[in-house]
C-alpha cells in the first residue's frame, strides 16, 4: 500500500503553528467525534451505610440490669429534687406571708398583733414563743398585742406562755405589750395573759372562769358491752396507783382523793398568778376563783382588764403611749409544715393504739372553761 492510501486511511492530526504548512493557514477543525468533552464536578456516589435494626445497638452491648437500676435512682433523684424545691419555694412563700397587714402605716414604726386562739396546748406555747422571738428580733416593732380567744387549756402551757411574756417584759421595757379580748378569754387564757401590763375587753367578752378540773372517761362498760372487750391491767406490787386515771377502770376513793388535792394545789398557783400579774391581793382573787365568768364592765371592776373596748382601741392607744403617729399593724400567721401542705389529713378509722397515746398525752387536769364558747 503506497503512502497517499495511508494518509486516507488515517487523517491527519493538526499540527502545532511550527508544524503548519509553507502557506501559514490554519489547520482544519478535527473531525466531531474528536472534539474534547467538557468535564462537570458530580459527586462522587455515597458510600453505604449499614443501618441496624430497630432496638439492636449498633456496636454497643445491651443495656444491663445495673444500668436500669442507675436510672431508676437517678429518676428518683430527680423526682426528689423536684419536690424539695417545690417545698423550699412554698417555705419562702410562707415566709414573706406570714406577716400580713392589718392597718397601713408607717413600716419602720410596727405593732404586730399576735393571736392566743383556741384550746392552748403545747403547740400554742411553742406558736407564742416563736412570735414573741420574732417580734423581739425586729427592730422596726415597737409594740406586741395578743389578740386572745381561748377558752383555756392544759395547766403547763398556759404558765409557759405567762412565763414566756414575763421574760419579753423584762427583757424588752423599751417594747410594750398589751392584750385584747375579743370573745373569750377564760381558765388558761386568763393565767397566761395574767403578766400583761394592760388589758382590753370588748362589752360581750367572756373573761374569768378561774379554776381547775379534772377530766378522764371511763370506757369499762362501753368495752365490755358494745365490743366485747375486757382490758387487762397488771401493776406492779409496789405501785398500786400506778394506773390511777385509767380509762378502763373507775377510780377508788382514795384515788378520788389523792386527784382532788393535786386539783386544789394547782388551783392555789392560779390564784397566785391572777394576784401576782394583775396586782390583786390572794384574798380579793379567792373571792373570783370559783369558775364564774364575767362580762367585759363586770370583769373591769374586778380589775381582770384594765379597760373595755375593741382591738382597734388597744391600737390606737398602744400607738399614743409609743409616741407613734402612723404605725403599721401587721399580723403574724403560722406556717403550714410540710405534712399540712402537701398531705391531706385522712381519718383512718377507729385505731386503739393510737387513742391511747393520744390519751396518755391528754392530761386530764386542765384550766378549761366548758361553757358556751
Amino acid at each position: 500500500m503506497d503512502s497517499t492510501d495511508n494518509r486516507s486511511e488515517f487523517p491527519e492530526v493538526p499540527n502545532s503553528p511550527a508544524n503548519d504548512g509553507p502557506s501559514g493557514s490554519p489547520p482544519p477543525p478535527p473531525p466531531p467525534d474528536r472534539q474534547a468533552i467538557p468535564r462537570t464536578s458530580a459527586p462522587p456516589p455515597p458510600i453505604p451505610v449499614y443501618m441496624p435494626p430497630p432496638g439492636v445497638s449498633a456496636g454497643l452491648p445491651r443495656r444491663s440490669v445495673l444500668s436500669g437500676i442507675l436510672r431508676f435512682f437517678l429518676m428518683l433523684i430527680f423526682v426528689g429534687s423536684l419536690i424539695l424545691n417545690l417545698y423550699l419555694g412554698l417555705i419562702v412563700y410562707n415566709c414573706m406571708m406570714q406577716q400580713r397587714e392589718y392597718r397601713s402605716g408607717d413600716k419602720k414604726n410596727k405593732i404586730v398583733l399576735i393571736d392566743l386562739q383556741g384550746t392552748i396546748n403545747m403547740n400554742t406555747a411553742e406558736i407564742i414563743r416563736n412570735r414573741l422571738k420574732l417580734a423581739a428580733d425586729d427592730k422596726h416593732i415597737k409594740g406586741v398585742i395578743l389578740v386572745v380567744n381561748s377558752p383555756g387549756g392544759q395547766v403547763n402551757p398556759s404558765d409557759m406562755i405567762n412565763k414566756y411574756i414575763n421574760d419579753f417584759i423584762t427583757e424588752l421595757p423599751e417594747k410594750k405589750i398589751y392584750a385584747a379580748i375579743q370573745q373569750v378569754s377564760a381558765s388558761g387564757a386568763c393565767w397566761a395573759t395574767a403578766s400583761v401590763p394592760k388589758i382590753y375587753a370588748q362589752t360581750n367578752s367572756t373573761v374569768g372562769s378561774i379554776g381547775v378540773l379534772y377530766m378522764n372517761f371511763v370506757l369499762e362498760n362501753t368495752l365490755k358491752q358494745k365490743l366485747g372487750m375486757d382490758p387487762i391491767v397488771i401493776k406492779s406490787t409496789r405501785s398500786p396507783l400506778k394506773d390511777m386515771g385509767s380509762p378502763f377502770r373507775m377510780p377508788t376513793e382514795e384515788e378520788k382523793q389523792k386527784i382532788t388535792q393535786e386539783v386544789d394545789k394547782i388551783h392555789a398557783r392560779f390564784v397566785e398568778v391572777i394576784s401576782r400579774g394583775r396586782d390583786i391581793p390572794q384574798a380579793d382573787v379567792w373571792k373570783l376563783a370559783s369558775g364564774d365568768v364575767y362580762d367585759g364592765p363586770e370583769a373591769k371592776g374586778n380589775k381582770l382588764i384594765d379597760e373595755v373596748g375593741y382591738l382597734d382601741d388597744a391600737i390606737d392607744d398602744m400607738a399614743e403611749a409609743l409616741h407613734l403617729e402612723s404605725p403599721q399593724v401587721i399580723r403574724f400567721y403560722k406556717q403550714p409544715t410540710l405534712k399540712e401542705m402537701l398531705i391531706e389529713k385522712q381519718d383512718t378509722g377507729l385505731n386503739i393504739q393510737q387513742q391511747l397515746e393520744y390519751w396518755a398525752m391528754t392530761p386530764r387536769i386542765q384550766a378549761l372553761w366548758l361553757g358556751e364558747h
